[in-house]
């Protein structure tokens, strides 16, 4: 009898050790939640081709990887959304250059107003310069799952515009959170007003700001064009950004899971890229069917404009962002330029498909 009860003793003994040092099955056995925040509108392309991703995600990795999505800024605006990753809230987010600045600047200086204006030098540049972005996002945490475009970015303004001296003083929205931006916006002549960007419409439409630079596809979705009725056509610049999710989620996903769910979020950033100038036109389309008025102006109030975003560089460069990082984005802009003047572009250097003029107007 006692050796049966010691011989028992010793069997439990012995299942409890195995239990405790036997392997458990690993975490990408379970179900592993990613979830995203952004400010692109509920129901726009940019937030369908999220969900389509999504869907991706689920039949690749065999319902081991969800993504769940909070568009239309339901988690506050980018620094929100950043803060939020930190403490684990959530695991992902599509973050402009703008928000991106608060732990890596380099994207931003593609960004800069007045730097990049035209469509073929844009895509020269961002192109070249999308690789090495990569590698500084994930040295600071985070893997950037794509990189998109929202297209030209415009100055809308409240204010009648009437000459390109008239956005001079203009009261416009800077982005809270980015300070050395505050410093280019005087430079170039306005007065910034540092606010949420969950706060634009009201501020609109209350008159705490008269103006703010954005893609027409964001102005129109937030109708921002019911109080601000005036477009300057003159590209200001370009804001682009990243759909990045934190690198220590990223690893959970099985090893030979990952390329496949990039593979995926690439296509859609692709997809989202080609649809960006389309988007633009149409929103503009909508948006003087509405009443926007779209200003013009003639080759001498053009270089006007883009004296005024020039003015931001000094600013920009050492402040905004690193000196080195503006000075690249700038050889590179410069060679595309110097290519072209002497014909010499070779069939790599040109865009898949011909590129819309920055500034043109479509037709009603």
């Amino acid at each position: 009898m006692k050796r049966t009860m010691a011989a028992s003793a010793l069997l439990s003994a012995f299942l409890a050790v195995f239990f405790i040092l036997a392997p458990r099955p690993a975490a990408a056995d379970s179900v592993i939640k990613i979830k995203l925040a952004s400010l692109v509108p509920a129901g726009s392309t940019w937030h369908e081709y999220l969900k389509q991703m999504g869907e991706e995600w689920k039949q690749v990795s065999g319902g081991k990887v969800k993504l769940v999505i909070f568009p239309g800024g339901q988690a506050g605006n980018e620094g929100d959304v950043l803060r939020k990753m930190r403490i684990g809230q959530l695991q992902a987010g599509a973050i402009t250059v703008i928000g991106i600045h608060e732990f890596e600047t380099s994207p931003q200086a593609v960004a800069t107003p007045g730097l990049i204006i035209d469509a073929d030098e844009w895509d020269y540049v961002f192109d070249r310069m999308v690789p090495k972005w990569d590698e500084r996002v994930k040295a600071k945490g985070y893997v950037p799952l794509m990189w998109g475009d929202t297209g030209w970015i415009f100055l809308f303004s409240k204010k009648p515009i009437v000459k390109p001296e008239d956005v001079l003083g203009l009261k416009v929205f800077a982005y809270d959170g980015d300070p050395a931006s505050l410093e280019g916006w005087k430079a170039a002549g306005f007065q910034p007003v540092v606010l949420s960007s969950t706060d634009i419409t009201t501020s609109l439409k209350t008159g705490m700001i008269e103006g703010v630079t954005n893609s027409p596809v964001m102005a129109y979705m937030a109708r921002w064009h019911d109080s601000a009725g005036y477009m300057v056509n003159v590209p200001w610049g370009h804001l682009p950004g990243a759909t990045i999710v934190k690198k220590d989620v990223w690893e959970k996903i099985p090893e030979d899971l990952r390329p496949k769910l990039l593979e995926i979020a690439r296509k859609y950033g692709k997809k989202i890229n080609a649809e960006a100038m389309r988007m633009q036109n149409d929103a503009i389309a909508q948006m003087k069917k509405a009443g926007l008025n779209v200003v013009d102006f003639d080759a001498a109030g053009r270089r006007k404009i883009i004296d005024y975003a020039e003015k931001t560089w000094p600013v920009v460069r050492g402040g905004v962002c690193r000196a080195e990082d503006f000075d690249e984005v700038k050889a590179l802009r410069d060679e595309f330029r110097a290519k072209k003047a002497a014909g010499t572009l070779g069939k790599n250097d040109q865009p898949a498909a011909p590129a819309p003029a920055a500034a043109e107007t479509p037709a009603q």
